[in-house]
């Protein structure tokens, strides 16, 4: 990345008071994904490291970062992979997000502690950083970011349990037809209008400005440099009382400001929703006649909080005036990854072929988003296709398994992105939802099918199942690598220490899909879709040994059956 130009800091087409362009940028790159950074204020002063809110990027600080500056500090912040100048992934998640911001804050400050400041989602991941990196902070501010059972709206996946199957199928069709698609265009004016219909607290003057921060003009308009890829809505495991549990613990004094004014964009949440998780020094303030986006609308009241905030708990490693560490250089790109680009790193893709190469077997590529997914054909049939799913670090067998045998239809393995002969993206970011989506661009290939899921490949196949019903005839789940994944809750925030290569299985799969959160109630909810759709009498039939709690759950629901593979298959192909 040493070649490339810095992010554009330079002058816009619009201006507003108070508004200023961040004075340096640079590039981070964070597991080979460029992340762009940018810094007001002098290099030697104390640092505040701060988030920004979902669908937004670091030129929303243009006006608050100023007189953060101008109390002595320095502000350094960063757009978020897929927003702003950052570049777009292949795949999105909270915890590639908290490793982006690992790799600023090191790039930033790497041996003198700062101050974290999040606002709305931004503020949530600063609450997880807290914990997974305690000894890199030394005060927490947290905007409007303090999570409510009430609301997320900023997540682009919308964590929530309680699923109707058209918004699941709306997801999933939009993974598959998001390849090329870019923003809808229009003028600067239309631009900031559409945003004003989610954001009504904000000036048009102000939010035109911010249509050239964090817009692109093209031939046919201007567009939000947002990647199409990410949309509000989705599902998930996630509960908003499990970041609320985060707050008692932060070590370090805390700062939380509450807008009280409704907003489409707000969280929701209410005094009476903080007050029990206090941690133990904490600056608690809850603002009548102000809204989600607090640092906007009132810059500054809200900076006179932090600043008092600050000065009234001293660090010894944070004062205006003490010396830090100057900027060091921008750290290059990891070898052999730069050019791989968003969809996967060089050296992956369907060309390859573990255990006896194509010759053995043929592969269909299939393109899905920004990866390239291997789809192999293990034995010729007539009739319904059954589809193999993989555990987790393992890759489609050379065979079908001995119990297929009695199997009259086609029989097909897919590999998961990041495993065997599929992409393995620059920069992790994974999640069961979004590798369920690659199953849904192997149904859309093959049509109606029966699923053998084996450990990781089991959990997916039920996703799969409730999503699709009726392309989805019986799912069979086996025991094997991921079965369990990280249990009904979340344990510590992590940072895993993980070397990033372009070797199958991708090091961050095994990471992330090893302590991914599997609810007994989350898995339930899909049962309920697959009974309310699916045409079997018994769609779904366990065969595994080992029962995690979110199988033994959904063991437990009218309809599932215990039966040997063999069998199960049987029962699905007649």
């Amino acid at each position: 990345m040493s070649d490339l130009a810095p992010p554009d800091i330079g002058p816009t087409p619009r201006t507003f008071p108070g508004a200023r362009r961040p004075d340096r940028s640079w590039w981070v790159s964070s597991d080979g994904l460029r992340i762009a950074a940018y810094e007001w204020g002098p290099s030697e002063a104390p640092c505040i490291v701060m988030a920004h809110g979902g669908f937004d990027f670091a030129g929303t600080f243009d006006g608050f970062a100023p007189l953060l500056v101008d109390g002595g500090y320095r502000v350094v912040s960063w757009d978020a992979r897929g927003h702003g100048c950052s570049e777009h992934a292949a795949l999105y998640s909270w915890a590639a997000d908290l490793r982006d911001a690992v790799a600023v804050i090191d790039s930033a400050s790497p041996d003198v502690p700062v101050v974290f400041l999040g606002h709305s989602k931004g503020g949530g991941l600063m609450l997880d950083l807290a914990h997974a990196v305690a000894h890199r902070l030394t005060h927490l501010v947290n905007l409007d970011g303090l999570p409510s059972k009430n609301n997320w709206p900023d997540l682009a996946d919308h964590e929530r349990t309680k699923m109707l199957r058209g918004e699941i199928e709306g997801w999933l069709d939009h993974r598959r037809d998001v390849a090329g698609k870019s923003r809808k265009p229009g003028t600067i004016a239309e631009l900031a209008e559409r945003r004003q219909r989610m954001n009504p607290r904000l000036s048009i003057e102000w939010l035109e400005y911010l249509v050239t921060i964090g817009g692109i003009e093209d031939a046919d308009g201007w567009r939000w440099r947002i990647d199409p890829t990410l949309r509000l809505g989705g599902f998930g495991p996630w509960r908003p009382e499990w970041s609320m549990q985060r707050l008692p613990g932060v070590g370090v004094p805390t700062l939380g400001v509450l807008g009280l004014e409704r907003e489409v964009m707000g969280w929701g949440t209410l005094p009476r929703d903080v007050e029990p998780n206090r941690p133990p020094v904490f600056a608690f303030c809850a603002l009548e006649d102000t809204g989600h986006f607090m640092h906007i609308e009132q810059p500054r009241r809200i900076a006179d909080l932090v600043l008092d905030f600050l000065a009234d708990h001293p660090s010894p490693d944070l004062r205006p005036g003490s010396a830090a560490p100057a900027q060091p250089p921008v750290p290059a790109a990891r070898a052999g990854v730069a050019g791989a680009g968003a969809g996967g790193r060089a050296g992956a893709g369907p060309s390859a072929a573990p255990d006896g190469g194509a010759e053995a077997r043929r592969i269909v590529p299939l393109r899905h988003g920004k990866v390239d997914l291997a789809l192999h054909l293990l034995r010729e049939g007539w009739g319904r296709p059954l589809l193999l799913l993989h555990g987790l670090g393992e890759h489609t067998p050379a065979e079908a398994p001995a119990a297929t045998a009695a199997w009259q239809g086609p029989v097909y393995g897919l590999d998961l992105t990041g495993h065997g002969a599929s992409s393995v993206p620059v920069g992790g970011g994974y999640t069961a939802e979004a590798i369920m989506a690659d199953i849904d661009a192997a149904i859309a290939h093959l049509g109606s099918v029966t699923i053998l899921g084996r450990g990781l490949g089991a959990y997916l196949a039920l996703l799969i199942a409730g999503a699709r019903p009726t392309q989805v005839h019986g799912i069979v789940l086996t025991d094997g690598p991921g079965l369990v994944g990280g249990g009904i809750r979340p344990g510590s925030p992590h940072i895993p220490a993980v070397a990033a290569t372009d070797a199958s299985p991708d090091a961050f799969v095994l990471s992330e899909l090893s302590r991914d959160v599997r609810p007994p109630d989350y898995a339930i909810e899909y049962v309920r879709l697959i009974m309310e759709h699916a045409a079997p009498v018994a769609p779904i039939a366990v065969a595994t040994v080992v029962r995690p709690e979110w199988l033994t759950a959904v063991v437990e629901q009218p309809g599932v059956v215990e039966l040997p593979v063999d069998e199960a298959l049987a029962s699905f192909a007649s």
